[in-house]
């Protein structure tokens, strides 16, 4: 086994914002160490970049100082807004967020490129279903004898 540190984005400090931990990891390779880290309760596991930096191989006397780092740091204690004030000066604002209707969000919206063309497909195609549709309840409804 083989100790791993791996720089996270930790989450519940605002929504544009993050707050950068390194996890001491032990593992068999770096894949492995990458998927535990993944898995650390608090960590932005919605964003595509929550790995700040890949896992990286220490020694173990840099993992044993990590270990106590992590666990004493302030951030893993009661969450309130007097608590964030203590590790304020850390907090890194996120870059792929931007505002969309008035809140802040990393999600993208995508229009799609419309032209008269293909709106006028799809209305001249909407219509020959429907009168497709309603020559086909007319047929059914004529054939049982006139109860039309």
């Amino acid at each position: 086994m083989k100790y791993y540190l791996v720089k996270c984005k930790f989450g519940h400090v605002g929504r544009n914002k993050y707050l950068p931990i390194s996890i001491p990891i032990i593992a068999s390779s770096l894949k492995e160490a990458s998927k535990r880290a993944n898995a650390v309760g608090g960590v932005k596991k919605d964003h595509k970049d929550w790995c700040i930096e890949g896992p990286i191989e220490v020694s173990e006397d840099v993992f044993i100082r990590a270990i106590f780092d992590f666990k004493g740091d302030i951030y893993f204690e009661k969450k309130s807004r007097q608590r964030l004030e203590l590790f304020e000066g850390r907090l890194v604002d996120e870059p792929n967020y931007y505002r969309l209707n008035g809140i802040k969000t990393n999600k993208k919206n995508y229009h799609k490129a419309r032209n008269k063309d293909i709106v006028k497909f799809k209305i001249n195609r909407n219509n020959a279903i429907i009168k497709a549709i309603n020559e086909e309840i007319n047929y059914h409804l004529n054939s049982f004898g006139g109860l039309a």
